[in-house]
């Protein structure tokens, strides 16, 4: 009796954890490239997309069609947790564009930073901090940076414990 009880507490749990989160993989990916001919830096980061409509508190995020609104609250959310600057000037992340990989449940978020000029001696932090808040030590953030001739790809996790990349050309 007292093995069955146990079997069935241990399927509970089982079934609640895995109810409460629609897949296991908490993962995003980034890549940062700058461009020193445009003086830009250039953001792609692809996310789930019921993780990150459930952390911007949208049921439905059509990315295709987005409000002023959304944007606002995509590029608030980006200026809160994913942070980059530059000898400590923060690069300001302007949207450009989105594109919804349905099947996959993939959402493609690109950004733009202008008048951005990289010099020797520059010191890059990078603060990828993103579902940290809804997911703790399960997400993990996966970036590649490329600035060239300083670092022509270099590659990081950010984790719960350890969400900062810094460089010092």
């Amino acid at each position: 009796m007292k093995h069955k009880i146990q079997s069935s507490l241990l399927l509970l749990i089982v079934f609640l954890i895995s109810t409460s989160f629609d897949h296991p993989l908490k993962l995003t990916t980034s890549l940062i490239e700058y461009d020193s001919k445009k003086s830009s830096v250039a953001i792609e980061c692809r996310v789930f997309i019921d993780d990150f409509q459930k952390t911007i508190n949208r049921e439905k995020l059509d990315a295709s069609n987005l409000s002023k609104d959304d944007i606002a609250e995509i590029e608030y959310y980006f200026d809160e947790f994913y942070r980059i600057l530059i000898s400590g000037r923060k690069l300001i992340l302007n949207y450009k564009s989105s594109k919804a990989y349905i099947a996959n449940n993939v959402l493609s978020l690109k950004f733009q930073a202008d008048n951005v000029v990289i010099n020797k001696g520059d010191a890059l932090l990078i603060e990828n901090q993103l579902f940290f808040n809804d997911f703790g030590p399960l997400q993990s953030n996966k970036m590649t940076i490329r600035i060239p001739p300083f670092l022509e790809e270099g590659y990081h996790e950010a984790n719960f414990y350890n969400y900062q990349v810094n460089y010092q050309f």
